[in-house]
């Protein structure tokens, strides 16, 4: 008899075989999408331990309780807006507030079905289930942490440690990618058989007719429960029955059968747990992961009026902002402008690319009676190679005694610093006729314009340059002909900056771009995909290295690791320079003229450079 420290699917002996249990907590959980993330418990059967029953092996991390008691739980339930949704699988971890509650599970299969049949369908939905519990799967409050996330947890402290708040802000929001928002701790085994129906019929006859198929005892029903069953059965448009767990459902399928084929195909159907950030140590990564948890929420904000049966109603709203009632406005604008600042003295051809002139006035800056509203202020880097020659001095000949040049050739990576300050031309009260731009959409080039479903203007538009990652916002001065092609707007804002219109903002951070247009223009078609994380782009300067002295510069800082510490610490010119003069004597030998122009150059891997081959590249520090 014996037990592996695998995750495993047998225990064996001689004369034994053990199933392991596989609906198990431990694992991290995205709450918006209600999906299974990486592994955050560490899975381990040293202790083999079993259920009570002794049907399944558990890992050392959890115990069990088991729901000795027999019987089926039923329920049925009308839902009239998809607002009241409730997960058959995740009910409560969906309802954990620690983040915009309402947004807990709206990008869910589940969820965005039900809208998208209300919403085209016009109508409700009927949602019978039938549940039957059998064990509770918990895990130990002081559980060991899986190796891998162990890993990400450590990655994101040394950034911290070493003053990289970038990278670990792009670490942290990559944690949240791979291991979800929440950890679940709690899990409950057993099966459920769920039919959903949307139709126009509102009564409770679905119940009925669910046990109808299941061929369940409904034969004590009168003659008008049938009448009401037929006509529930005439107005259903959308019927969809799942088995969670158990035998696969088919027609005619038995209650009995299903409920006897439970015992051997157990799933998770309702989940508890914490936020990712309660299972990591504050004292090292303080408010990173919950930011960053913070953050794929507040991105994934969608603000609208949600009734359907308001004029004003925003089919990719997921949270109501109090607009269904308001009037739909349509304002010009005068125009958007971006301003480049170098912040390295190689970032003009940077500025050349991202720098963009508001066309009204062919300068930086916004005509009467408009003003500049900063939109979004946001530092770029762009990386470049050069190759640079030196001449090197060193010792050669009979002993050494004479002295010999070279030289040395090599490709040295640089990195282009700049920021970016995007404004947009807005006006306080009401601008003169035809005196603005007429608004035609935005896109990029990852996103569609979803005014031409396209990434291309409306035809009489013009693309401008908009923020500096590629966007083109959609402008036109001809009222003749580009009018109808335009769309009423009302305004821009971001995390940065509210609508100076509208006086709302419903970002904190991200940064996500918003523009307000009139409700129901862009709300045709499906339903917009969920933004993933990471929202922070990674460094551009990779830090492995393989060097035993190892720089790096950021703006007017720089740090150096030497030897095999994994350790980083500011230091000036002057250290840097005793540092390498002690570990290179030889290249100080040189004298004041042949040390004019050298740089030491301090080689370090880029992202790039698994496609650009073996050659070096470097990271360059001048003297």
């Amino acid at each position: 008899f014996f037990c592996l420290s695998v995750t495993g699917l047998w225990m064996s002996s001689a004369n034994i075989s053990i199933t392991a249990l596989e609906v198990l907590p431990g694992g991290g959980w995205d709450n918006l999408r209600n999906m299974d993330m990486g592994r955050v418990m560490n899975l381990s059967y040293f202790e083999c331990q079993t259920t009570e029953d002794g049907l399944y092996l558990i890992p050392d991390e959890v115990f069990v309780i088991p729901h000795k008691e027999t019987g089926v739980e039923t329920n049925s339930e009308i839902i009239s807006s998809w607002l009241e949704q409730k997960s058959s699988t995740s009910n409560s971890i969906n309802a954990d507030v620690s983040f915009l509650k309402m947004l807990n599970g709206k990008f869910s299969v589940e969820n965005q079905r039900m809208k998208t049949h209300q919403v085209k369908d016009s109508s409700t939905t009927a949602r019978v289930q039938v549940r039957n519990l059998i064990y509770t799967v918990k895990a130990y409050p002081d559980f060991t942490l899986d190796t891998r996330f162990a890993q990400q947890a450590k990655a994101i402290a040394d950034a911290i440690e070493n003053n990289q708040t970038r990278n670990a802000d792009y670490l942290s929001e990559k944690m949240v990618l791979d291991y979800g928002t929440h950890v679940i701790t709690s899990v409950d085994a057993r099966a459920t058989l769920v039919e959903e129906t949307t139709s126009f019929y509102h009564q409770s006859t679905g119940r009925v007719n669910f046990f109808d198929k299941l061929k369940f005892d409904i034969s004590s029903q009168s003659t008008q429960q049938s009448s009401s069953l037929q006509k529930y059965q005439s107005n259903i448009q959308y019927s969809l029955t799942q088995s969670n767990g158990g035998t696969p459902f088919y027609p005619g399928i038995t209650l009995q059968k299903w409920q006897e084929s439970t015992r051997n195909n157990l799933v998770a159907i309702d989940r508890s747990g914490f936020p990712l950030h309660y299972f990591i140590n504050t004292n090292t990564i303080p408010d990173l992961p919950h930011q960053a948890i913070d953050r794929y929420y507040k991105v994934n904000t969608r603000p609208g009026c949600v009734d359907i049966n308001s004029k004003n109603f925003n089919f990719q709203a997921n949270i109501d902002d109090s607009s269904c009632e308001g009037p739909a406005t349509n304002l010009s604008f005068g125009g958007v402008y971006q301003e480049c600042v170098q912040m390295s003295s190689d970032a003009g051809p940077l500025c050349d690319a991202l720098a963009q002139k508001n066309l009204e006035t062919g300068e930086f800056s916004c005509r009467s009676p408009y003003i500049s509203t900063l939109l979004r202020s946001e530092v770029r880097q762009q990386g470049y190679t050069s190759y640079d020659c030196y001449d090197q001095r060193y010792r050669c000949g009979f002993l050494g005694l004479s002295h010999c040049h070279r030289q040395v050739c090599q490709d040295n990576y640089h990195v282009r610093t700049a920021r970016i300050n995007t404004y947009w031309c807005s006006v306080n009260g009401t601008a003169p006729d035809n005196s603005g731009y007429l608004f035609g959409g935005i896109y990029s080039p990852s996103l569609l314009n979803p005014l031409t479903n396209a990434k291309s203007c409306p035809q009489n538009f013009i693309p401008v340059k908009f923020l500096s990652d590629g966007q083109m916002i959609c402008v036109s001065k001809d009222y003749e002909t580009g009018t109808r092609f335009s769309v009423p707007f009302g305004g821009l804002f971001s995390c940065q900056s509210g609508n100076p219109i509208s006086g709302s903002q419903h970002l904190s951070d991200g940064c996500e771009i918003l523009y307000c247009v009139q409700s129901g223009l862009f709300t045709g078609g499906q339903l917009l995909p969920i933004h993933l994380p990471p929202f922070n782009k990674p460094p551009l300067v990779s830090m492995q290295a393989t060097n035993t002295v190892m720089v790096m510069t950021e703006g007017d800082t720089s740090w150096v690791r030497v030897g095999e510490t994994k350790a980083w610490k500011v230091a000036s010119p002057q250290e840097i320079k005793k540092i390498m003069q002690k570990l290179n004597p030889e290249l100080y030998e040189m004298s004041s003229g042949e040390k004019t122009g050298v740089e030491i150059v301090l080689a370090l891997g880029e992202r790039e450079s698994e496609e650009e081959g073996k050659r070096d590249r470097c990271i360059v520090f001048k003297q």
